[in-house]
């Protein structure tokens, strides 16, 4: 899970502190002996785990390995806050409360975080009326909309950073399958001239050179010298012809620079990325250059979804083998990091399903903290 908000974060944080500082001011000011430090240290808690709790692609963030059991520190804290604080001075305290669940939208459903957020208000508004021996309901109605306005506006958000990642995905698959309708097309056209050429105009500078070559059996004195000329220019015409076709067909190939080069220009800011690809390595077929074209689209949509990266480097390079043969190597590695927690996903198992169709395999490696992926294809299915 990939947890862009650093607004909210930046909100949440500056209604902490406020509500921290008018507790202990007041507190303070309270007749008798008062649990300051007490307060001092779980206010202290509530904040430094809510601050944890949102950070990206942390170990005690909500997608964090221990995200799950720190999200409930700040809700105990400020339970005993309430607890230890004497009663109808804090009414206000239900605001960290409010502050926890626009938290929930980001690891349950939005049924379920109004549900939760439900459940603590009626408790939290409950131990406030045994506390005080009055009736709350009023504030408790107040109070409880708030929370639940609070669940669907972040709920809001989340739907909607998640539908602009999702939307950058499918921006990056079109961009793909239109560069790869384009190079196909652009393969298509010249292999039909180059055929066209071989069979129209070799066919008949051919039979040109043939017939001069009769015609120069037949002549005498001057006649002959020209047919010879004549005989001479259409041979060297039909051997420009056919290295004409020849070059267009070895130029048939889709050049994997010009591939990815449309793909990375529309990547989404703050992401930038660097292709280091020889100008002559091409892939040999369009169905190679569709599931790399895949690939690539996929390492980007990962890279943007999790790793918080602000840069991604693809560089290919052909490698010999033994045996004389040779494959392609093309390594994508960005500078984020990867999520303790992180798993398997479809995303993985269809990269390695694409690259199996085309006798290839999947690395992953560790690198400074981030995700690499190697991805090798053998020789028949890339040349240079």
């Amino acid at each position: 899970m990939n947890l862009r908000f650093p607004l909210a974060t930046l909100a949440g944080v500056v209604t902490w502190l406020l509500v921290s500082a008018l507790t202990l001011l007041i507190l303070q000011r309270l007749p008798g002996e008062q649990p300051v430090i007490v307060v001092t240290v779980l206010l202290l808690l509530y904040g430094i785990s809510f601050t944890l709790l949102t950070q990206e692609n942390h170990s005690c963030s909500l997608g964090g390995r221990y995200g799950r059991y720190l999200l409930w520190l700040p809700l105990l804290c400020a339970f005993a806050v309430l607890v230890l604080l004497p009663p109808r001075q804090f009414d206000y305290l239900a605001i960290l409360s409010i502050i926890w669940v626009c938290l929930l939208p980001h690891i349950m459903s939005q049924r379920q975080a109004l549900l939760l957020s439900a459940v603590v208000v009626i408790i939290w508004f409950s131990i406030m009326a045994w506390l005080e021996q009055r009736s709350l309901w009023i504030t408790a109605s107040l109070y409880g909309a708030f929370h639940l306005f609070a669940v669907i506006m972040q709920s809001a958000i989340t739907a909607e950073q998640q539908a602009k990642q999702a939307l950058a995905a499918k921006n990056l698959e079109l961009q793909s399958a239109q560069q790869l309708l384009l190079a196909a097309s652009r393969q298509a056209e010249r292999t039909r001239i180059a055929r066209n050429l071989h069979d129209l105009l070799g066919h008949h500078l051919t039979a040109l050179t043939i017939q001069l070559q009769v015609a120069s059996y037949h002549t005498d004195g001057e006649a002959k010298q020209q047919v010879d000329k004549s005989l001479q220019l259409a041979r060297l015409l039909l051997s420009d012809v056919r290295e004409t076709v020849s070059s267009m067909r070895d130029y048939s190939d889709l050049n994997l620079q010009q591939l990815l080069q449309p793909l990375i220009e529309n990547v989404p800011e703050p992401l930038q990325v660097e292709l280091d690809i020889p100008t002559e390595l091409s892939l040999p077929s369009v169905v190679q250059a569709q599931h790399l074209l895949m690939l690539v689209q996929e390492a980007i949509s990962n890279t943007l979804k999790h790793a918080c990266a602000t840069k991604l480097s693809i560089v290919a390079r052909l490698k010999p083998l033994e045996l004389a043969q040779q494959e392609l190597e093309l390594t994508i590695t960005d500078n984020g990091k990867v999520a303790a927690s992180w798993q398997w996903g479809n995303g993985l198992t269809g990269m390695q399903e694409r690259l199996a169709e085309c006798g290839g395999r999947l690395l992953i490696h560790n690198e400074a903290g981030a995700m690499q992926l190697q991805i090798r294809l053998p020789q028949e299915l890339a040349s240079v």
